[in-house]
């Protein structure tokens, strides 16, 4: 080969190596665009093999059987629901892993706080339901990212699919709903936030009180808002102190120690570390001592947990309910339960790792 044939050689492929590369820049300015070829290619067979799912009774009788009441939760504002998780487990142990999914059918969308994405339920290749999943996302919650959010959509999604199946039906009836909470669950009152309105919330009644959780809302009395922003009972208060069940913020209350913890806050103003001592009685309602003598109120109380004898408080009833005086009852013996009760001893110590409340 002449060197005027390598030379020209060279020239042709260095064009064409430059040709090419401007090819694949213009491919690349283009994905928007392919995209939404894609999605409307592919839109017809979105429902594919609609209403021909062929679901045996006995797989169908499992899904629609009635839901465990140990499974079902429920949300601060009384909706009821099942984890994502259980519906999950129902479809892995109906269809078997692997044999169901769910497809996108579009990308997310973003309205103001909330995050959707519609999905549709695939089962053995065919459709069988769809739904828009939905999240609200927190910004300023530290605890979740845009990935937890858009995740939790595709959660969400899972038990409106499921709908179709007759899986947990019992989340959407009404009555179903009244009797589920009047039987297993309990509205009660929370410390409010500032400036905003005080509200009670729902919880199981087996679960463990909220960590500012301020007593139990009773049906049949009147409640109104204290004029310190906490909820209680408008009733005339008594000259002595009342029992543990009927809880007055504003006198005191006697009941049994169930947890004791410290803790180390600064103040704002003057920067310097102070401790609060947190003691918790058994009407699920938390009270406060700081001081110069709270250390030895705190120790006191811990003896008094350790022995299992009940406690009488006085408070300055306040938002806080700081303790002002604390002493022990004399244990009575007259019911065997009672007791044992104040027989039991409970190994903890304040200077331990804070209790879980």
């Amino acid at each position: 080969m002449t060197i005027i044939k390598l030379l020209a050689l060279f020239i042709f492929k260095g064009e064409f190596m430059e040709l090419a590369g401007k090819i694949e820049k213009v491919v690349q300015s283009l994905p928007v665009k392919l995209t939404q070829e894609e999605i409307g290619n592919i839109a017809p067979d979105i429902f594919a093999g609609i209403s021909t799912l062929d679901i045996p009774k006995d797989i169908s009788d499992k899904l629609t059987q009635p839901v465990k009441m140990e499974d079902i939760e429920i949300k601060p504002t009384g909706e009821i629901y099942l984890s994502h998780v259980r519906y999950r487990k129902m479809l892995n142990d109906a269809f078997g892993m692997g044999n169901w999914s769910l497809r996108p059918l579009g990308g997310f969308v973003k309205t103001g706080s909330v995050v959707c994405r519609e999905y549709a339920l695939y089962i053995k290749g065919k459709y069988a339901a769809s739904a828009i999943g939905e999240q609200n996302y927190i910004e300023s919650n530290a605890q979740m990212t845009w990935s937890d959010a858009c995740e939790a959509t595709k959660s969400n999604v899972i038990m409106r699919c499921c709908k179709d199946l007759g899986i947990g039906l019992e989340m959407w009836d009404k009555k179903f709903v009244v009797k589920f909470q009047k039987e297993f669950c309990v509205q009660v009152w929370r410390k409010p936030k500032q400036g905003k309105e005080n509200k009670p919330q729902w919880r199981l009644k087996e679960s463990e009180p909220f960590f500012d959780e301020t007593g139990i809302v009773d049906p049949n009395k009147k409640q109104v808002p204290a004029s310190t922003g906490a909820y209680s009972p408008k009733q005339e208060q008594p000259a002595t102190l009342p029992h543990l069940e009927e809880p007055c913020i504003s006198a005191g209350a006697i009941g049994m120690i169930t947890g004791i913890r410290k803790e180390t806050k600064t103040n704002r103003k003057t920067k310097q570390e102070f401790v609060v001592f947190h003691i918790k009685l058994d009407n699920n309602i938390e009270y406060t001592a700081s001081g110069a003598d709270a250390e030895s109120t705190m120790n006191f109380a811990n003896d008094a947990r350790k022995n299992g004898l009940k406690v009488t408080l006085k408070t300055k009833g306040d938002t806080y309910n700081t303790i002002t005086e604390i002493d022990t009852v004399e244990p009575d013996f007259s019911d065997p339960v009672k007791e044992a009760r104040n027989n039991e001893m409970i190994e903890d110590d304040i200077n331990s790792e804070p209790l879980p409340f």
